[in-house]
């Protein structure tokens, strides 16, 4: 692997990563620790091998050009299927979904977070497909969170395993909300409906109590104690949740976090106050900042935060054009970051830029996006193991510094929803096409 180690110390020596050697020593320290799984199940050295070997290919022969991508390859219902499976694969019989599968040790504990939000993608794909599977999984899953709430209605952070701790999580029980206000959408006709909701406004109620007066959430419910703009997610939900519980609370508190993520756009149209202490800008945790705001901006109808989203979606989307790429992580006015792909983050953002084609009607959001959902289909892997096949790694190459030699489930659901977004509106912009043409 000597064209590996070329590119290590040829970034090592940039500007633009100077961050890495930072990260170094802590990602040394967690891949030691988790290579003590490959001893338990030995088999699992072929397929991690493999990957690291079609990796390194990859990023050696490459294509070099966006234009590459300028046409499909891969059928859009073909990667979507593979990468839904992924995620149906990783859930328990209990209902909830494991955070990842990592090459050296299997799969993780279960996610509640990411369980949360995921319920959402497995309706929207069972409506899209007829397939009952899928939102007969959303239905284990919300059952799986419902005993997991507390008696507060915040609901716990981290993974759930046999000695987990029971700490509320403000961003775990937005995530989860989402969920929730799904899970009652689309059982209205159903005898439990009336508790979903009900234990749907007790998270919001709990939400809404504990935020602060500026409108952020702080203290030890909050990620290292401290507000953070990505929170925009919990937002979102809140919108969502007053949609259908028509409570003034529950939008008051959306606009009031929203307007305080506001107050944190720059002119460049970076968003301070990410706040990962510790831990670099991944591109993750940016397009959180950027989606929550957007979609939350769509829900309350209000244009100025839809402007807002737009502005650092505008930059990313110029970034891409021009690069060919989006880093794996940037510096504050993106004026830089560690050359690795954040696989989540790049599926986020073609959300993003799909929802503002879908609002502006601009067709560089949607150019831009099929040509990062053709590069995210490409890297979707379709041999091996359990796990493994259709599954969004957390970097690529692998062996980046998101969530190294693993498979996430939030990366496949984020990726589920780019590629659903895709099918609906390319296939209403084509009809609108034909329209037009016949008149």
């Amino acid at each position: 692997m000597s064209g590996r180690f070329e590119r290590t110390q040829t970034q090592m020596n940039s500007p633009e990563s100077s961050s890495s050697r930072n990260f170094m020593a802590t990602r040394t320290v967690r891949a030691l620790n988790e290579a003590a799984g490959l001893l338990r199940a030995p088999q699992r050295v072929v397929q991690l091998f493999s990957k690291l070997a079609s990796d390194e290919l990859r990023t050696t022969f490459e294509h070099r050009h966006l234009y590459s991508y300028a046409a499909a390859t891969i059928p859009v219902a073909d990667a979507l299927r593979s990468v839904v499976d992924w995620i149906l694969h990783a859930q328990r019989p209990d209902g909830g979904i494991a955070a990842y599968y990592s090459l050296l040790t299997g799969y993780s504990e279960l996610y509640p977070e990411v369980t949360g939000y995921i319920i959402p993608t497995l309706y929207d794909f069972g409506r899209l497909t007829g397939d009952p599977t899928a939102r007969h999984a959303a239905e284990r899953a919300t059952h799986w969170l419902l005993s997991l709430q507390m008696p507060s209605g915040a609901f716990p952070g981290g993974l759930r395993g046999p000695d987990s701790d029971a700490q509320p999580s403000v961003f775990n029980t937005g995530q989860i909300l989402q969920g929730l206000v799904r899970a009652f959408v689309e059982t209205h006709t159903e005898t439990r409906n009336a508790e979903i909701l009900e234990r749907a406004v007790a998270a919001g109620d709990w939400l809404a109590a504990i935020q602060q007066a500026d409108g952020s959430w702080t203290g030890h419910a909050a990620y290292q104690g401290a507000a953070h703009t990505y929170y925009s997610m919990v937002s979102w939900a809140l919108a969502q949740l007053a949609a259908e519980s028509s409570d003034p609370r529950h939008a008051a508190a959306a606009d009031r976090n929203i307007d305080w993520v506001l107050a944190h756009v720059q002119p460049s149209g970076w968003i301070d106050g990410i706040n990962l202490r510790g831990h670099p800008a991944y591109l993750h945790f940016i397009a959180y900042a950027i989606q929550g705001t957007l979609e939350c901006g769509i829900l309350r109808r209000r244009d100025d935060v839809i402007q807002a989203a737009a502005k650092p979606a505008w930059v990313l989307l110029r970034k891409f054009e021009t690069h060919k790429r989006l880093l794996g992580t940037y510096e504050p006015d993106f004026r830089g970051g560690q050359r690795f792909s954040c696989l989540t983050g790049n599926a986020q953002m073609s959300c993003v830029w799909l929802r503002l084609f879908e609002v502006t009607g601009d067709l560089r959001y949607l150019n831009a996006a099929l040509k990062m959902n053709e590069m995210l289909k490409h890297l979707l892997p379709i041999k091996g193991r359990r796990g493994v096949v259709g599954g969004v790694a957390g970097s690529y190459p692998i062996w980046g510094a998101y969530q190294p030699m693993r498979f996430i489930s939030w990366g496949c659901k984020f990726l589920a929803d780019a590629l659903m977004l895709e099918q609906r509106l390319t296939r209403e912009f084509e009809a609108k096409f034909e329209a037009s043409g016949c008149a």
